[in-house]
C-alpha cells in the first residue's frame, strides 16, 4: 500500500518549514562545491573509458584493477610510507622544539614561533626547487664535497631517490606540527607540572603522566595536516624523486592528462582518500584528548631560579632551534643568493653579482601574462572568499542552523582532502557545468579550501564576543546593518583581513589544485613548474625570489594589522 498524497505533502511541508531559509546559501554552496564533486569522483570510478571517452555503464572494473594489482598496491604503499614515516621525523623534531619555544622560552616567544612558520607561506615550489639544486649532481652538496675531497667525483646518490623525496615531505612537515603543538604547551599550567614535582614525580613521570595526555591531541592535529600536504603532493615527487621516488599522486595526476582515463584516475583517488581516512583515524585514536587546557595560567605563574640542569636544557634547546632554523631556511637563502648570480652554473663560488635575471623577468611575455592572471586569480579567490566565508560564519553563529557544527566539518572539508585528490574533485565538478578551463575554473576551485580558512577565522572570532553587544545595540534602535557596521565589523575587520591575506598567499602558490584547472592559461606558479619540469634557467631564481618578498610583505602586514589591533584593545 502506497503512503498517502494528503501524508507525503504534510511531510514535504514539515521538511521545507524546517529548513531556515537564512541557511540556504550554506547548504547550496555544501552542495556543489563538496558533496556534489565528491559524489561524481565515485560515480566516476565506476565507469568505463572505451576510446579515450567514458562510458556509463556501472561496473567495478576499476576496482578489481587495482585489487589485482600488485604494482598499484606496492606504489600505494610506497606513498603512504614515505609520508607517515616523513611526518613522523617532522614530528621528532617539531615536537621538543614546541616545548622549547612553549615552556622554556621566556622572552621573544612570538618572534621564535614566526621563525618556524614563517617557510609555510614560501612558495612550495621554491622550497622544492631548492632542495633540488643541494641535492643535484651540480648542486651545493656535491660541490661541497668534492671541493674538500671527500668525493673525487659527483655523485648521483642523493637526488631522484625515495631518500630525497622523505628529506623534503620531513621539512614540509615540521612547520605544521610545531604550529599545532606550541599552543598546546604554552597552556599547560605552571601550577599543575608544579604539582607533579612537588609529589614525588621524576621528569619523565610528569611528562608521560601530565604533559604528554595533554598535548598528543595537537601533536594528532599536527600530524594529520602535514600528512594530507605530502601524502597528495606530485610536485615534490616529480621534482625530486625521479622514477624511484615516483608516488600515488603523480599516476592520478597522469591518468587525468596524459592517460586520459578519468574513471581509473577516480578510482585510485577514491582508494587514496579512504586509506588516508584509515591511517589517520587510527592516528587520532592513539591519540586521544585527555583534559582541557584553558587560558594561560602556566605563561603568568612565576618560576623558580634555574638550577643546572635547567640551564643546561635550556642551552640544548637553543642549539636545536638554531639548528632547526638553519634546516628551514639554507634552502631559500640559497635560491636567494643564486638569483643575484652571473653564472648559468648552479654551483659555488659564484663568480660575481649581477641584476641580469630580473632584468629578463621584465621581457618575458609569458611570464607577465602568467603573473598578471595569477594577481587577478588571488585578488578573486580573496574577494569571494571573504565575502561568502564571513557571510557563512554570521549565518552558523547567527542564523539558528539545523546542524551547523556538521555544516561547518562538512564545509572545511576541502582542506582535509590530498591536493591531487581536490584538484580531481574540482575538475569533475566544474565539467558537470560546462565551465571552461581558466579563471573561473580556477577561481571556482582555489575558493573551495581557502573560504573555509576565512569562515574558520571569523567563526572562531564570533565565538569570543560578548553576545549582549549586538543585543545591546539593537535595543537602542539601531537595526541589524547598523549593528553589525558599527559595531560587529569593527571587533572582526582583523579576522577577516588575516583570512584574506593568508588566501591571497594560498592562491599565489597554490600548484596542486590549480594544475588541473588553468588549461592553457597557466598562472605564475603553473608557468614555473611547467619552466623547472622542461628545463632550468637562472630567471627562476628571480622569480622565486619575488614570490617570497610578496609572501613575506603579507606576513609582516597581517602581522602588522594584528599588533595595532591588540594595542587598541
Amino acid at each position: 500500500m502506497g503512503v498517502p498524497t494528503v501524508y507525503r505533502q504534510s511531510l514535504a511541508r514539515r521538511i521545507v518549514s524546517s529548513v531556515n531559509p537564512v541557511a540556504l546559501p550554506v547548504y547550496a554552496w555544501l552542495a556543489l562545491i563538496v558533496l556534489l564533486p565528491n559524489a561524481l569522483l565515485i560515480g566516476a570510478s565506476i565507469l568505463k573509458t572505451a576510446n579515450g571517452f567514458m562510458v556509463f555503464e556501472p561496473s567495478l572494473v576499476n576496482y578489481v584493477r587495482l585489487w589485482k594489482s600488485a604494482g598499484f598496491w606496492t606504489l600505494l604503499g610506497r606513498t603512504l610510507w614515505l609520508s607517515f614515516l616523513a611526518c613522523a621525523l617532522g614530528a621528532l623534531i617539531a615536537y621538543p622544539l614546541a616545548f622549547y619555544v612553549g615552556r622554556v622560552v621566556r622572552r621573544h616567544k612570538g618572534l621564535l614561533v614566526v621563525l618556524i612558520i614563517l617557510p609555510l607561506w614560501i612558495s612550495l615550489l621554491m622550497r622544492v626547487f631548492a632542495w633540488r639544486m643541494i641535492l643535484g649532481q651540480s648542486g651545493i652538496l656535491n660541490t661541497f664535497l668534492v671541493s674538500s675531497g671527500l668525493l673525487d667525483a659527483p655523485s648521483a646518490a642523493f637526488l631522484y631517490t625515495p631518500t630525497s623525496v622523505l628529506l623534503v615531505f620531513a621539512y614540509i612537515a615540521i612547520p605544521f606540527v610545531f604550529i599545532a603543538v606550541v599552543g598546546a604547551f604554552e597552556k599547560i599550567p605552571q601550577a599543575l607540572l608544579e604539582a607533579s614535582e612537588d609529589s614525588g614525580a621524576t621528569a619523565l613521570q610528569t611528562f608521560r603522566h601530565v604533559i604528554w595526555p595533554l598535548t598528543r591531541r595537537s601533536l594528532a592535529i599536527g600530524f594529520a595536516l602535514a600528512f594530507l600536504v605530502t601524502v597528495g603532493d606530485y610536485v615534490t615527487p616529480s621534482m625530486i624523486g625521479g622514477i624511484d621516488g615516483t608516488t600515488i599522486g603523480m599516476v592520478i595526476a597522469s591518468q587525468f592528462g596524459m592517460s586520459n582515463n578519468w574513471p581509473y584516475g577516480s578510482a585510485l583517488a577514491v582508494v587514496l582518500i579512504l586509506s588516508v581516512a584509515v591511517i589517520l583515524g587510527i592516528v587520532f585514536a592513539l591519540c586521544p584528548s585527555r583534559g582541557i587546557l584553558l587560558g594561560d595560567e602556566g605563561v603568568k605563574t612565576a618560576r623558580a631560579p634555574e638550577g643546572r640542569t635547567e640551564r643546561l636544557g635550556r642551552l640544548l634547546g637553543g642549539c636545536g632551534f638554531t639548528a632547526t632554523v638553519l634546516f628551514l631556511y639554507a634552502p631559500l637563502a640559497i635560491i636567494i643568493l643564486f638569483s643575484f648570480g652571473s653564472s648559468t652554473l648552479q654551483a659555488f663560488p659564484i663568480p660575481s653579482l649581477t641584476l641580469r635575471w630580473y632584468g629578463e623577468l621584465a621581457g618575458n611575455a609569458a611570464l607577465i601574462a602568467a603573473a598578471q592572471r595569477s594577481l587577478l586569480v588571488a585578488l578573486l579567490v580573496v574577494l569571494v572568499s571573504s565575502v561568502i566565508g564571513t557571510a557563512f560564519a554570521l549565518i552558523l553563529h547567527y542564523g539558528r542552523v539545523a546542524g551547523s557544527r556538521a555544516c561547518e566539518i562538512a564545509l572545511a572539508l576541502p582542506l582535509a582532502t590530498p591536493g591531487i585528490v581536490l584538484g580531481v574533485v574540482m575538475v569533475l565538478g566544474t565539467e558537470l557545468f560546462s565551465i571552461p578551463s581558466g579563471i573561473a575554473k580556477t577561481v571556482i576551485g582555489q575558493s573551495s579550501f581557502v573560504m573555509p580558512v576565512t569562515l574558520m577565522l571569523v567563526l572562531a572570532r564570533l565565538r569570543r564576543l560578548d553576545p549582549s553587544l549586538m543585543e545591546a545595540s539593537q535595543d537602542l534602535g539601531a537595526t541589524r546593518l547598523q549593528s553589525f557596521l558599527h559595531v560587529l565589523l569593527p571587533m572582526i575587520r582583523g579576522a577577516i583581513i588575516g583570512g584574506a591575506l593568508l588566501g591571497l598567499t594560498l592562491s599565489a602558490d597554490e600548484v596542486m589544485v590549480t594544475l588541473f584547472l588553468t588549461g592553457s592559461s597557466p598562472t605564475l606558479p603553473i608557468w614555473v613548474f611547467n619552466q623547472m619540469r622542461f628545463g632550468f634557467t637562472p630567471s627562476v631564481n628571480a622569480v622565486f625570489t619575488l614570490l617570497a618578498a610578496v609572501c613575506l610583505l603579507a606576513v609582516l602586514l597581517s602581522s602588522w594589522i594584528a599588533g595595532r589591533r591588540k594595542a587598541a584593545v
